[in-house]
């Protein structure tokens, strides 16, 4: 019995399709990081304004 092959399974497809996923990933997270880093930084600043 013979299976039809509904797509491609090349491995560059594999791969290609990963490195999307995984682009996609950082795009969407790089903002949030950056974010949480300068809200850090601002209440480490207030903090020591607050200290001195």
């Amino acid at each position: 019995m013979e299976f039809a092959v509904c797509y491609d399974h090349s491995g560059m497809d594999l791969a290609w399709s990963i490195f999307l996923d995984i682009t996609a990933f950082f795009v969407i997270m790089a903002p949030l990081a950056a974010a949480r880093l300068i809200a850090i930084s601002r209440a480490d600043a207030v903090g020591r304004l607050q200290v001195a």
